[in-house]
């Protein structure tokens, strides 16, 4: 019966389709609109099911969710905004977002996740804020957000993270603002780059930029923008280093002469005795085996002569009396 449809026939089968979708039912417990579903705080312990295929906002936040349906998340080819946000998630794959390419927003704060892999986010191109704080995340790979170039606010306040390679946010050339305070950050010299960038990004992170805004949208706009950049610069400022206990509570972006002291640190009194009594060392040693050479080439040259052949014996007292006999002959 449907081995073949014209265009006609087509169009009429998607708006049936679409009509099936907005009309399915709401999961349990949470509320629907037309494109919203909201099951917030709705005490569920697992992934809802049966969403409608329109969803395009889902808000699953404050439940106690421990993991993401692949299939039913990959069902929803149009969703857009997707909130996680306080549950019990503690991993997260790449297959949870196969179909999550017009996602744009998405919160996964305060649950459990502790490493972001290489793939994580690689599909979701399109994303525009990403919410990672309140985790329990180690590590985040250097190769984490490479797909998502359009990425402008990345949280990742309150997690365990003692190391971050800045290139990974260098390469987002869109970034407006990120969040890194709360961290166990390990000033050391393998934080010397992410030290030296927040010290820069003070004057290269202005907040939104105010362009072609009409006369009466222009000073909102502006008391925004002021907002946002004092909350960048309140949280550069309590990005702070842990360790080690000499530089505890020094803020990251201040602490670059300290890590480059650490680094390459000047010689003290006791370097330079120590280097002296190595030098010193050096010079004996070597005065002591150039002796024991010496020494052991003499007696090997003494134990030939004395073990040679006969005929060198008679070879040497042939010469010595011919020497006594030439000078006999001269003084005659």
């Amino acid at each position: 019966m449907f081995l073949y449809l014209g265009k006609s026939h087509g169009l009429l089968w998607e708006l049936l389709l679409m009509g099936v979708s907005l009309a399915a039912d709401c999961p349990p417990m949470c509320m629907c609109d037309i494109f919203k579903v909201n099951c917030r705080s709705k005490g569920l312990n697992a992934f809802p099911k049966s969403l409608p295929l329109s969803t395009r906002y889902l808000d699953l936040s404050d439940n106690s969710i421990s993991e993401i349906n692949s299939l039913e998340l990959n069902l929803l080819s149009d969703l857009v905004h997707l909130d996680c946000s306080y549950n019990a998630i503690s991993e997260i794959s790449s297959l949870d977002f196969l179909a999550g390419m017009k996602l744009v927003y998405l919160d996964i704060s305060y649950n459990a996740l502790k490493k972001i892999g290489s793939t994580t986010f690689e599909r979701l191109t399109r994303l525009i804020v990403l919410k990672l704080n309140n985790n329990k995340i180690q590590e985040v790979h250097q190769r984490a957000f490479e797909s998502n170039i359009g990425l402008r606010v990345l949280d990742l306040r309150n997690n365990s993270l003692s190391f971050l390679n800045v290139s990974l946010i260098k390469r987002l050339h869109g970034l407006k603002s990120v969040y890194l305070s709360g961290n166990p950050w390990e000033c050391q010299c393998t934080i010397k780059l992410l030290s030296q960038w927040l010290m820069e990004s003070k004057s290269t992170f202005p907040g939104p930029k105010i362009r072609h805004l009409a006369v009466e949208k222009e000073a909102q706009a502006i008391v925004e923008a002021a907002q946002h950049w004092r909350h960048y610069l309140a949280d550069n400022e309590d990005t702070v280093c842990s360790r080690p206990k000499s530089m505890v509570g020094i803020p990251v972006s201040e602490a670059l002469s300290k890590i480059f002291y650490i680094c390459v640190a000047p010689l003290d009194y006791f370097d330079y005795i120590f280097f002296v009594m190595v030098g010193f060392t050096i010079f004996i040693s070597g005065i002591i085996v150039a002796s024991i050479v010496g020494l052991f080439m003499v007696c090997l040259e003494r134990h030939r002569m004395v073990t040679g052949n006969e005929d060198d014996i008679e070879m040497a007292l042939y010469q010595r009396r011919t020497s006594v006999v030439r000078s006999s002959k001269f003084k005659v």
